[in-house]
């Protein structure tokens, strides 16, 4: 069955302990998806899942997919579940709940993904059974997630970069794995970092993201509410000069990789709404686009930057194009290194990427990013009078998803 996208949405996206602090993840989510069937003018009992992405889901929302519905006020008929496909899960939401509609399973399903990074506890692992007697550890949860799996795979014992080997890395290092593997210099790291920022900022100020923007309800003190609707993480007026003083995090003595050319930690929110074609015929509903393709990779996790390229090259594969064919393309940018990896090898037209911005300037709420990004896609697409789009991204451990929209 033909799926189509009858809507896209998200909000705004919060700096790390920035305006979406005191906004937690299922209620971040029910913002979204209230929005997503209110756009698509769906009757919400047609839905047959709600499926999002998370990677640090909130401790007092297990399944916090099926709470966010809930406080969104959708029918506690429709089931949900929250996926964790790490940095991908959003998109794995989107792309999973396509095929439950292309085997007959569902008519249409509510997909997206979400992140409060803000609101990630500390947690103390020995506290349960240990810990009788003396000091004990306190984890950050934020910090511990982004080691993505490598206290368990660590790094290889014959790896390149000799003092990693046998130890857990966190994923900035792996920026610097790759920066290493493949020659990536810290200026050309910068330049893309700083086109990064100009592009979200430039964006904003010309209300190219408007459309796509969902404004989030703030509690403030005394009852006090305030909308948030413009992304918070670039900095405005930002120069290379800047850029270029600050100095290596993961590597003091010899690194490339900054804060600078890294992605944010983030909150925010994306959601979808999509049906089979013949559906939306039977129905009236017009659609804004359709998956026309979707493809899958995985590679060494100490290299998980570079998955997009085995996941394109497997969208290619299956829809028979070239990246030369797409219009538009997004890839998410968790480091600047990791960008221009799959750039050089995917041979991506810098033009045509990125045009607003990606995790750099933008930030990357890891759970909503898979989605965001084809939310961004669609009304960039629109925007450019364009109708060919290609999004993808890399994931902890090693995994990415690539999907092709075409625009109606």
């Amino acid at each position: 069955k033909d799926v189509v996208i009858l809507s896209a949405c998200r909000t705004a996206i919060g700096t790390f302990g920035g305006a979406l602090k005191d906004v937690r993840a299922p209620a971040l989510a029910s913002v979204v998806m209230k929005e997503a069937v209110r756009r698509a003018n769906v009757d919400p009992t047609l839905i047959g899942d709600i499926r999002f992405g998370s990677c640090l889901e909130d401790p007092d929302a297990l399944n916090q997919t099926r709470v966010a519905a809930l406080m969104a006020g959708l029918p506690e008929t429709v089931p949900a579940v929250t996926i964790n496909r790490v940095c991908t899960s959003g998109m794995e939401a989107v792309v999973s709940g396509m095929f439950m509609i292309k085997v007959g399973f569902a008519d249409a399903v509510l997909a997206g993904g979400v992140e409060s990074m803000s609101n990630v506890p500390y947690f103390v692992p020995s506290a349960r059974w240990g810990a009788r007697l003396q000091d004990t550890t306190m984890v950050d949860g934020i910090i511990r997630g982004l080691h993505a799996g490598s206290h368990f795979v660590k790094y290889p014992k014959d790896g390149p970069v000799e003092a990693f080997r046998g130890k857990p890395y966190i994923m900035g290092a792996t920026a610097e794995f790759l920066a290493r593997k493949y020659n990536i210099t810290r200026e050309e790291q910068d330049e893309v970092a700083l086109r990064s920022h100009n592009n979200v900022e430039r964006a904003t100020n010309d209300g190219s993201f408007k459309e796509e923007i969902v404004p989030v309800e703030v509690p403030g003190r005394k009852g006090a509410v305030t909308l948030f609707e413009k992304d918070e993480h670039f900095k405005p007026g930002l120069v290379m000069e800047g850029l270029s003083k600050l100095p290596p995090v993961f590597f003091p003595k010899d690194g490339t990789i900054t804060a600078g050319n890294s992605s944010g930690i983030n909150d925010g929110a994306s959601a979808l709404v999509i049906m089979s074609r013949e559906k939306a015929v039977q129905l009236g509903l017009k659609p804004i686009a359709r998956i026309t393709g979707v493809g899958m990779g995985g590679n060494a996790p100490e290299y998980m930057g570079e998955s997009p390229i085995p996941a394109v090259h497997d969208l290619l594969r299956r829809t028979g194009r070239k990246v030369s064919d797409y219009d538009l393309v997004e890839v998410n940018e968790a480091f600047a290194a990791q960008y221009v990896a799959c750039e050089r090898l995917l041979g991506l037209d810098r033009k045509r990427v990125n045009v607003n911005g990606s995790g750099i300037g933008l930030g990357h709420p890891v759970g909503s990013t898979g989605s965001r990004i084809i939310v961004s896609l669609l009304h960039a697409l629109r925007a450019h009078d364009k109708s060919l789009g290609m999004a993808t991204l890399c994931g902890g451990g090693g995994v990415s998803i690539a999907t092709e929209v075409e625009l109606e």
